[in-house]
C-alpha cells in the first residue's frame, strides 16, 4: 500500500503521523479543516492537503478514489470538547461515520484503520484492561467511539480490511 489518505491528518495525532508516513516512503493524502493552522503539516512532493470537512460526501468521493488505505483520525476528540457542543459531536463522531466507510469501500480502499478510544472500556477494576473485556462506554463520546467501531466491522470483507485502535 503505497498511497494513504488521512482524515485529521493536520490534528493533535495526524500532524506526528503523516510527517512519519512520508519519511517511510508512502504518498499521504490529508483532509482536514485545519483548525491548528495551514502550516501544521510540511511541504513535501509526496503530500496533498485538502482543506475540508468529513460531512460532504461529494468532496470524499472525489478525493478518495486512487487510495489503498484509510486512517479516520478526524473527530471531536475527548469528552471535554465533546461537551461543548454535543450534537456537532454526533455529527462528526457518529453520523458522517457510515458514509465516509461506505464511500472508502466503494472507492477502493482496501484497508481502513479506525481511531476509537481506550475509553470504549469505561471504568475496569481491574489493573490491565485488554481487547476481551466487555465496552462499557460512560459517555456520549465513548459511546460514539464504540458504536463507530461496530459499524465499521460489519464492512469486514475479503477486500475491505478493517482495523480498530483504541490509543489510551
Amino acid at each position: 500500500m503505497k498511497n494513504i489518505f488521512v482524515t485529521g491528518g493536520a490534528g493533535y495525532v495526524g500532524a506526528s503521523l503523516v510527517p512519519l508516513l512520508i519519511k517511510k516512503g508512502y504518498k499521504v493524502s490529508v483532509l482536514d479543516l485545519m483548525i491548528y493552522g495551514e502550516k501544521v503539516l510540511p511541504n513535501h512532493d509526496r503530500l496533498k492537503v485538502f482543506k475540508g470537512d468529513i460531512r460532504d460526501q461529494q468532496l470524499l468521493k472525489k478525493i478518495i478514489p486512487g487510495h489503498e488505505c484509510l486512517i479516520h483520525l478526524a473527530c471531536i476528540s475527548n469528552d471535554p470538547s465533546f461537551e461543548l457542543n454535543p450534537s456537532l459531536g454526533k455529527l462528526i463522531n457518529l453520523d458522517c461515520f457510515r458514509p465516509l466507510v461506505e464511500i472508502s469501500k466503494s472507492s477502493g480502499i482496501q484497508r481502513f484503520i479506525y481511531a476509537s478510544s481506550s475509553s470504549v472500556y469505561g471504568i475496569k477494576k481491574e489493573k490491565e484492561v485488554d481487547e476481551n473485556m466487555i465496552l462499557e462506554p460512560l459517555t456520549d463520546y465513548s459511546r460514539f467511539k464504540a458504536e463507530c467501531e461496530k459499524i465499521l466491522l460489519s464492512y469486514q470483507s475479503n477486500d475491505f480490511t478493517t482495523i480498530t485502535i483504541r490509543p489510551s
